[in-house]
This record gives C-alpha cells, structure tokens and sequence, in this order.
C-alpha cells in the first residue's frame, strides 16, 4: 500500500484532474528569455553588400516579443558597401529581428575617417529600413570646435543629413547663437539654419565683456570652422560705446577674425566709421577697412583707400590717397598717410609725423565797416 499511495502524492496533481475535480490547474510560467553570450546581426542591400551590423557581447531574447536586449551594442552602417558611420551605446533593444533598433544610455554615431565628426544622444530610435535615426533626448553634434545641439534630432543616413529641431544653439571658442532650427551635412560639413539668428561673444582675454550679435540667419561650415550671419546683421560692444551694421558678416573661429566683403557702417563712440569691407582681427584688436574707408566726426571727415584701428592703443592709420576736411575755415588736407589717435572723449585726433601735407583753407574777408577812431578826452 505504500507504493500507490507515494506515487498518488507524486502525481496527485494530474490525477486529481483525470478524476473531473473543479480545482483549477495552475498556470504555466511564462518561458524565460534565452540568454546569449553574444549577439551578431547583419544585413545586406539590394546588391549583395553589406548595409548594417550590429553586435553585443551579451544579450537576453524574448521569443514571444521577438525582442533582444544587447548590452554595449556596437555597429557599423555601410553606405556603398563601405564603413561610414560606427555606433555605439551603453543598452539597446532590438524589436523584430533588426525591424528597429533602439539605442539607449550614452549613444554615440561616428563618422568614420578624419574628421572626427560625433552624433550624441541619450536615446536613439534607429529605423534601418528607412535609413533613419531619431534622437529625441539631448541630441548634440561636435565636430572640432563646433558643438551643436536642440531639442530633437532626425539623422537621414541616405542623405548624410542631420536635421535638429527646436531651441538649437551653436556654440564655438568665444560664441553662443542660438536659433530656430538648423541642418547639417555630415559629408562636407555644410551648416544652414533658420533665423532669427541671436547670440553673444565673450572674450576670453577681457573678463566681463559681453558682445552681442544678431542676424537674420545663418550659413557655414563645421569642418571649415566658419559661421556667416545673413543680412542684416547687428554686432554690439556696449564697453566700448561700438555698434556695427553690416550684411553677410563671418565668423571665423580658428583664426578669431569677423570680416564682411560687404560696404558696412558703425559707431565707435562719437566716430562714425563705414567701408566697402571690413576685417576685426581679434587676437591682435586691430580693424581694418581695406577699402573705401571713411570717417566722421563733429567738425571733420577724412576719406582714404584704407584704414587701420587699433582699440588697444587708439591708433587709427589712414593711407592712399587720404582727403581730410575740418569746418573750420573749410580746411582740406590731402596726404597720402595721416596717424590719428582717439582722445577719452571718443574723438580722433590726426597729424601727419614728417609726411608731406597739402592743405587748404579759406580765410573771411575782412569786414568792409571802417571802425572810429575811440574819442580823446583831455
């Protein structure tokens, strides 16, 4: 008797319900995700080369939901069958066999060769079928000095285009500006965004100093280090009472030189300053007007080919064919180079150290009333 009644215990359970009882069976655990040591996946174009693969050295498979969580998931996009973008992230789910692919913790899309361009983000929704990565947190682009960032992010990788989205900033040794939206071509570096264009520049040798600068929008290159603001463009320095208006203006980072090939006008305090072009060598605090420079001030106006201003020193050069009119008696002097210097009051004074000067100036008539002769008292 003790054998049937052991084997009842062992499997009472199916011999309670052969029997017909009412108790209900107990469910099935659901089947536990397969765990691999590691994870490869590829995938080829129409051609036969390779489009896409991705890699993990561990990860859990779900059969049911046809999902795969990776661990450091690494990859590598082809375009042409060659390498051009690596990728790499601290987790990612991959749903349906590759279908889509997202990328999370700290997402990073390389574009490969010397450029050194980076995509960032914190989570990445990577469509391969559409040849499309979404960044919806913290998307930031950095090539060089460049770093540019938004709200969100669309990669189209057929097209090599980076479309940001939403507060997008630019930001550069020096700069801030911010604007409305921008694209970016990864395979030149090409970058266009839509005004208005606001920003500030704060040198990094003069502490305190804040330059604010606007535009209308924005066109330049990230592998070239260069940004152009589109007409019309405002470039203000409260510390030095300076306002400068001007059209295409760029801003070159690598060399810290803001130019315009464009005619310009300014103020420097009570100087009026205006030019068919103009270079601001920063390093050097020197502006130059290589042509068609022309200043005025109360009483005085000088025109001259070319034009040199230093804001350190207060120098101001004038050279070719330099014509300087004063008010006063109608004077003009003409030389071919005249040295000025900006008083503290924001006006220029020039002279012309052992350089040859032809001036003239006309002097009133002297008056036709005769005076009488005073009266003599005895």
């Amino acid at each position: 008797m003790k054998a049937p009644l052991a084997r009842a215990l062992i499997f009472g359970l199916p011999l309670v319900a052969l029997l017909g009882c009412t108790r209900q069976p107990i469910k099935p655990k659901e089947p536990q995700p397969f765990v691999f040591r590691s994870l490869n996946l590829r995938q080829q174009d129409g051609q036969g080369r390779p489009a896409w693969e991705l890699t993990s050295p561990q990860a859990r498979y779900d059969l049911q939901r046809r999902v795969a969580r990776a661990t450091d998931p690494r990859g590598v996009i082809y375009v042409g069958g060659k390498p051009r973008y690596k990728v790499e992230a601290t987790s990612g789910l991959v749903i349906n066999d590759g279908e889509v692919i997202q990328l999370e913790g700290k997402v990073r899309i390389l574009v490969l060769g010397p450029r050194g361009s980076v995509i960032s983000g914190d989570r990445v929704r990577w469509t391969p079928g559409r040849q499309l990565m979404e960044i919806d947190r913290r998307p930031v682009l950095t090539e060089r000095q460049s770093r540019l960032s938004a709200t969100t992010a669309r990669f189209l990788l057929d097209k090599d285009k980076l479309e940001l989205r939403g507060k997008t900033r630019l930001q550069q040794p020096e700069l801030d500006l911010r604007a409305s939206r921008a694209d970016w071509q990864a395979n030149t570096g090409a970058l266009v965004a839509a005004g208005p264009v606001k920003g500030e520049r704060r040198p990094a040798a003069e502490k305190g100093i804040v330059q604010t600068v606007t535009g209308s929008s924005l066109q330049g290159n990230t592998r070239l280090e260069v940004v152009d603001l589109l007409a019309p463009v405002r470039f203000t320095d409260p510390s030095r009472k300076a306002v400068l208006d001007a059209q295409r203006t760029r801003w070159n980072a690598k060399d810290q030189v803001l130019s315009t090939a464009l005619p310009f006008t300014g103020v420097v305090d009570q100087l009026n300053v205006a030019g068919d072009s103009l270079r601001l060598v920063l390093a050097e605090k020197t502006a130059i007007i290589p042509s068609g420079c022309r200043l005025r001030q109360p009483g005085e106006r000088l025109q001259a080919r070319e034009c040199r201003w230093n804001w350190d020193t207060q120098d101001i050069q004038a050279r070719g064919s330099v014509q300087l009119e004063r008010d006063q008696n109608q004077q003009i002097t003409r030389s071919e180079q005249l040295f000025g210097k900006v008083g503290p009051k924001g006006l220029a004074e020039f002279t012309t150290p052992g350089g040859r000067v032809f001036s003239e100036l006309k002097v009133p008539p002297p008056s036709k009333e005769r005076r009488q002769p005073a009266p003599v008292t005895f």
